[in-house]
């Protein structure tokens, strides 16, 4: 059902120089490129190019009649100051895909140098892409950009989620400086319809953990759910987001696509709420959760 046309793996290559921020040399930093291109042919979606260097990994658990499902390995164990990860997914008309990651992201400490990542989605008519990684746990001293690029064409259809925790709490570890620049850009037909930009920077805890900034909120999510028609469902999706409890969020109709928000001062509250909302808008695509997300 899932046939691979091409595949190839290339190791990492970088320069010797020192990295800003850092005394380590760049060629012992990750620098992770995927690139995974999926295509409808002969009655099922197939995989038409898979490309992978450095330490990040696709693995294809057999689907067993559902769509193919991608999930995301980082073979390093977690990304430091300096790491790279950039992941370019292309599906072609007509198909479909779950895509998904093995393990929360752990990003830790830096130097000075900044981890970045950046994800470029394509999407053609008629397609169907369900994108719902595990969390991205920020350690203290985390310095992260994160960059989400996403082209939509008319008729298709998309449940796009990422979570973000600041510290680790259940292990006595807070948040308390470190670095966050996050960039979101959403085009349908070509016409750009979301520009988010979130910037957190140094002293985290006393410049934002106040009441005008986060709050007490240590965890966030934000949803994307993006059909022709999605406007259509924002009653049905408000009814869904949690009225009470610790989670707040909000969900906003900017034209075919649905953007939704949450934070919470608890991750675990924060990720049964985005995962019974995500499963919402996966029934609305008529496609499952990735089964990664339901152990």
């Amino acid at each position: 059902m899932f046939d691979s046309a091409l595949r190839f793996e290339t190791p990492a290559t970088g320069a010797s120089a020192a990295l800003p921020g850092s005394d380590l040399p760049a060629h012992v930093r990750v620098d992770a490129r995927l690139k995974l291109h999926v295509d409808f042919h002969a009655g099922a979606t197939r995989l038409i190019e898979r490309h992978e260097a450095g330490a990040m990994r696709f693995r294809f658990p057999r689907a067993h009649g559902r769509a193919p499902e991608a999930i995301l390995v980082n073979i390093a164990g977690g990304l430091a100051g300096g790491d790279r990860v950039t992941t370019d997914i292309a599906v072609g008309a007509g198909a479909s895909l779950a895509i998904s990651s093995a393990a929360a992201e752990r990003i830790y400490r830096s130097a000075g140098a900044t981890t970045t990542l950046s994800t470029a989605l394509s999407v053609a008519a008629g397609a169907t892409v369900i994108w719902l990684p595990q969390e991205a746990i920020l350690h203290d001293g985390a310095r992260v950009q994160r960059r989400f690029s996403i082209d939509l064409a008319a008729g298709a259809s998309l449940v796009f989620g990422e979570m973000l925790y600041f510290g680790r709490r259940a292990s006595g570890e807070g948040f308390t400086h470190g670095a966050l620049r996050e960039s979101w850009r959403v085009r349908r037909d070509g016409r750009l319809i979301l520009a988010d930009e979130t910037r957190l920077t140094d002293d985290f805890s006393n410049h934002l953990l106040c009441k005008p900034a986060l709050g007490a909120h240590v965890a966030l999510a934000t949803l994307l759910f993006a059909a022709d028609d999605a406007g259509e469902h924002l009653t049905m999706i408000r009814a869904a987001l949690p009225e009470a409890g610790d989670v707040e969020c909000g969900a906003s109709d900017l034209g075919g696509l649905v953007f939704i928000r949450l934070a919470s001062p608890d991750a675990a509250s924060l990720r049964a709420s985005h995962i019974r909302i995500a499963a919402v808008l996966a029934g609305l695509t008529g496609k499952p959760l990735p089964r990664a997300m339901l152990t």
